[in-house]
């Protein structure tokens, strides 16, 4: 097996650049998630010859509009949306709704309004051709109205993982805001998931709106490192279970045929848990690698493997569209080309982990540096400040994601606008609405009043496998995957 070293040494070679430019060796940066391991031996009869994925047609769809003045639920006209009332029923809001260029937006303003408005960035919603606004999730809608914060929110003009979509119909929503409200004193941004994708995007791109502060949770802050996480977590365990299932089939071949083998030979569990037994050597393997390249040793980190691996998630997004790219982007951006996989883990020929596995390129012009594209880089080339949440335990968008920003921020030496709290909890995007609304809050109070909040590092390997850690931003319920969790010290 790995030694515990190179277990933490699995790495992207976009971090080498990354180390020179902040003017710290890659062992700082090794820590906590993917870092160095030994180097490639690509003349070595077993390496893999890269197998460039194919290129296919983008294309748009029709899309259907939902009346922003109901909620959308289940594709039925829900609740209309009506102002907010205090505890006698008396309206505290007023509220605007309507339609733009294909997207639908929602505004709501307090009657004590502060000149301020937040902009919610809503997740991925799949790849339904009917759009929708909704509220922000956690009552966040009522922290901001009680603390004198207008709100805007949009459905995006499209679906599927399109990035571009959600930035363009939010800098548009912004100019609305302007115009049928008042241009507001102050622009921040919250928002989840591939909301954080968006309000990652928003922030490096000058379009003629300006933000000043900004609240991504759960986000893809690491732009095609999610897509490149798939990727590494399947081909690891076909890998280490000498299962040869790539080019992926179809989701009913992969479900009915390879996965089961995969399980077999690793021993992994088949329903999501965090209590389980029965890994094999290569099993053990595969879990401590999943465990290194989703954010390293911390804690719940067995535990958040058992509750995803018995899920499948991870094995159904990469035969589904994949991952919510059908369309938007000319064919799969996912790559582990350059990926250095451990050395000292070896087969019974003697080949090792890093010889063994397939290698896979994007499509032809998937991946690019310009901000104007479905799915665009993030480079950490903020000027405002950002405070950033996760949870540990996510597979959906795993905890690394927050450290590939904190390295993308500090080598465009903006370290001191960032700060980044986890939540120990295992699921995607499972926050408290305390949690959500301290976020918000302590982040304005940063703007307006200088005062940085607190956070932890998310690349120091002992900060981050601390059994506390996380212990000072995470509510103290027992609710959902949070009693996978130890309970924390009492303040």
């Amino acid at each position: 097996m790995p030694t515990k070293e190179s277990l933490l040494s699995l790495h992207r070679n976009r971090l080498v650049p990354l180390a020179v430019a902040a003017g710290v060796g890659l062992g700082v940066f090794a820590a906590a998630g993917p870092a160095a391991a030994g180097s490639t031996d690509e003349a070595h009869p077993d390496w893999q010859p890269v197998q460039v994925s194919p290129k296919e047609q983008a294309y748009n769809l029709r899309w259907t509009v939902a009346d922003p003045r109901y909620d959308y639920v289940n594709g039925q006209q829900g609740q209309e949306f009506v102002p907010l009332t205090d505890e006698a029923g008396n309206p505290i809001s007023k509220v605007l709704y309507g339609k733009d260029r294909g997207s639908a937006y929602r505004i709501e303003v307090p009657i004590d309004w502060n000149g301020d408005v937040v902009f919610w960035e809503h997740g991925y919603r799949g790849t339904g051709t009917t759009v929708y606004v909704s509220d922000p999730s956690y009552d966040l809608r009522r922290t901001y109205i009680e603390n004198g914060y207008a709100w805007a929110a949009s459905s995006y003009g499209e679906n599927r993982y399109d990035i571009e979509a959600g930035a363009l119909a939010t800098e548009r929503l912004a100019q609305i805001f302007d115009a049928r409200v008042a241009r507001a004193d102050q622009r921040f941004l919250q928002g989840v998931s591939m909301g954080g994708h968006v309000i990652g995007t928003l922030l490096e791109r000058d379009r003629g709106v300006e933000w000043d502060g900004a609240a991504p949770m759960c986000g893809v802050m690491g732009d095609y490192e999610l897509y490149d996480f798939f990727l590494d977590y399947n081909l690891l365990a076909q890998t280490l279970s000498e299962v040869d299932a790539y080019p992926f089939p179809s989701q009913a071949e992969y479900f009915s045929q390879a996965v089961p083998q995969f399980k077999a030979a690793l021993g992994t569990p088949t329903t999501p848990t965090p209590v389980y037994s029965g890994l094999t050597e290569e099993g053990e393997t595969f879990r401590d690698l999943i465990t290194a390249i989703t954010g390293g040793e911390r804690p719940g980190d067995d535990e958040a493997f058992g509750y995803w691996e018995g899920q499948n998630f991870v094995y159904g997004v990469v035969t589904g569209e994949p991952g919510g790219l059908d369309g938007v982007t000319q064919g799969a951006l996912w790559s582990n080309e350059d990926t250095d996989y451990p050395v000292d883990y070896t087969f019974e020929d003697g080949s090792t982990l890093d010889q063994r596995v397939e290698r896979v390129a994007p499509a032809p012009g998937t991946r690019s540096r310009y901000l104007s594209v479905p799915v665009p880089a993030i480079t950490g080339d903020i000027d405002v400040p950002v405070l950033s949440s996760h949870t540990l335990g996510d597979y959906y968008v795993p905890f690394s994601m927050e450290q590939y920003y904190a390295r993308d921020v500090a080598a465009q030496g903006n370290a001191d606008l960032l700060v980044t709290r986890p939540i120990r909890a295992a699921g995607h995007c499972e926050y408290t609405p305390e949690e959500a609304a301290s976020q918000f809050l302590d982040l304005v109070d940063w703007v307006d009043n200088g005062v940085k909040p607190a956070g932890a590092s998310v690349l120091d390997p002992e900060v981050v496998a601390d059994p506390d850690y996380g212990c000072e931003f995470t509510t103290p319920v027992r609710t959902g995957t949070r009693a996978f969790y130890a309970e924390c010290p009492t303040p």
